[in-house]
């Protein structure tokens, strides 16, 4: 019976998620896919990222992928569907430990668990996870999360629990913040109170994260040494301290903008509501622990973003935040499992549960639009790319024979498109090259420099027409201006 309940939430998440997810079900290409397809499988795999990143499994993936050497889109679309199942995996096993908590006898609490199970994996940010054609190793890198968390917490076998947490973090180091902070939320739901025995109870889990975090660190610092490779520019060449002055500056805009992926200050108003009602609550009915762990639960997810703080900039990578787009079902599903004591009239859970129905709508609408808009970026990307290959066709037909490509912008942020747009656009963000008109065309071709005499000589600065072509010689020059 156990089976196939799982088997019918599996099918669901998986139907539910193509839903909301089939814009990027044709293909979606990110600038990382792009550097992919210029340099190979595998050399991208061993000698740009992920041996040197210490992403083992994406390494070793990548390396075998490059023997059958497969189309880009064919790829992406494969990759996609495995994180979609894996993430559904992944909602089942937040579903079974809410039921662990929590009576599920009606159908309406089946149906708040299972939204809050779903938003929990399905969160808002999983877009920028999902757009790159590896994310099947990162959503991998969750799942060993939550089954390592499982193991350690609840069924208290901790060397277990410590090799799938090192497997975790050898998929992706970016996924760490997830796993600090669903092991505190767990461990709250497991011992009921914040006590020495909490202390005790969650000691294996931090144990396991460091250990899992220094054995990747010995694996990063030691491939350069074995392979005589130079280590990436991301690892050598990285400013701790700066990091964390940049992260700090730029928390503002990620705490009410959310990337763009989330309306304006929804997250934090709703995150801040949650935390009144249960303060109010706990008030009235004189339970203050549980606005108390509420709290407790909020700053748990926002400050393990910490530990990524000194080596990656957060504005350039939002999903290593995932866990804060993760907060408010962590909050609910607390409230949800040990909340205030239920009453057939509260209006405190129906609010609550008004909540989660909104959240829960809200971030399947995020979703569906976010990629909406990411496929847009790249829809621009292609047209311009195929506007330069219709302008060397025609040169060609007229006997002239284009060598070289140059390209040059003039200006940027004047088309009218949304921020997301513009962030998923190579082309508006001015940082097209040779290689992404290959991509889009099939076509190799050199880039040479525009220099500012042939732009005055030649082209009209400023112009109505927002691109410019001219050919001199074997060289087609792209005066672009947005």
């Amino acid at each position: 019976m156990k089976q196939k309940k799982d088997v019918i939430l599996f099918i669901i998440t998986v139907a539910l998620s193509v839903l909301i997810l089939c814009f990027f079900l044709t293909g979606y290409y990110s600038i990382d896919t792009m550097r992919i397809y210029s340099q190979g499988y595998t050399d991208y795999a061993t000698k740009d990222a992920y041996i040197r990143d210490g992403r083992l499994f994406s390494a070793l993936i990548f390396v075998i992928i490059g023997l059958v050497n497969p189309n880009m889109t064919t790829l992406y679309i494969v990759n996609l569907s495995i994180s979609i199942m894996i993430l559904s995996i992944c909602v089942i096993q937040i579903y079974q430990l809410i039921e662990r908590y929590k009576k599920l006898e009606k159908t309406k609490h089946k149906l708040v668990a299972f939204m809050l199970s779903y938003t929990y994996i399905f969160s808002f940010l999983i877009v920028d996870i999902l757009k790159f054609i590896d994310s099947f190793i990162i959503a991998t890198s969750i799942l060993l999360f939550i089954i390592a968390i499982k193991k350690i917490v609840i069924e208290r076998k901790n060397m277990l629990g410590c090799l799938f947490t090192i497997l975790g973090v050898s998929c992706y180091q970016g996924t760490i913040p997830v796993f600090i902070a669903t092991a505190c939320l767990l461990t709250v739901l497991e011992n009921k109170k914040i006590n020495k025995m909490y202390i005790k109870n969650i000691l294996p889990c931090a144990i396991s994260i460091m250990v899992g975090a220094i054995i990747n660190l010995i694996i990063v610092k030691l491939i350069p040494v074995i392979t005589g490779m130079e280590m990436t520019d991301r690892i050598s060449e990285i400013d701790y301290i700066r990091n964390i002055q940049t992260n700090l500056l730029g928390m503002g805009e990620i705490v009410f903008e959310s990337f763009q992926l989330f309306p304006p200050y929804t997250w934090i108003a709703t995150a801040m509501t949650i935390l009144i009602l249960s303060i109010i609550e706990g008030i009235r009915k004189k339970e203050i622990e549980v606005p108390i762990y509420v709290l407790f639960i909020f700053i748990v997810y926002v400050a393990s973003i910490g530990v990524i703080a000194p080596i990656q900039k957060f504005l350039i990578a939002p999903r290593v935040l995932l866990v804060l787009s993760q907060v408010i079902s962590g909050m609910i599903i607390y409230i949800f499992c040990i909340g205030v004591k239920e009453e057939k009239t509260s209006v405190y859970q129906k609010l609550i549960t008004c909540i989660t129905v909104v959240y829960f709508l809200l971030t399947m609408i995020s979703i569906t639009k976010s990629t909406y808009e990411c496929k847009k970026g790249n829809k621009i990307d292609e047209t311009f790319s195929t506007n330069i290959e219709n302008e060397i066709v025609n040169l060609e037909k007229q006997g002239i024979d284009i060598q070289a490509i140059s390209i040059k912008y003039t200006g940027n942020y004047a088309r009218q498109e949304t921020q997301l747009v513009y962030e998923s656009s190579i082309y508006l963000r001015g940082l097209y090259s040779a290689n992404l008109y290959e991509f889009y065309t099939g076509r190799k071709i050199e880039t040479q420099g525009f220099t500012r005499e042939i732009e005055e000589t030649y082209f009209e600065n400023p112009s109505h027409e927002e691109v410019q072509f001219k050919h001199i010689g074997d060289v087609l020059y792209i005066l672009v201006d947005l």
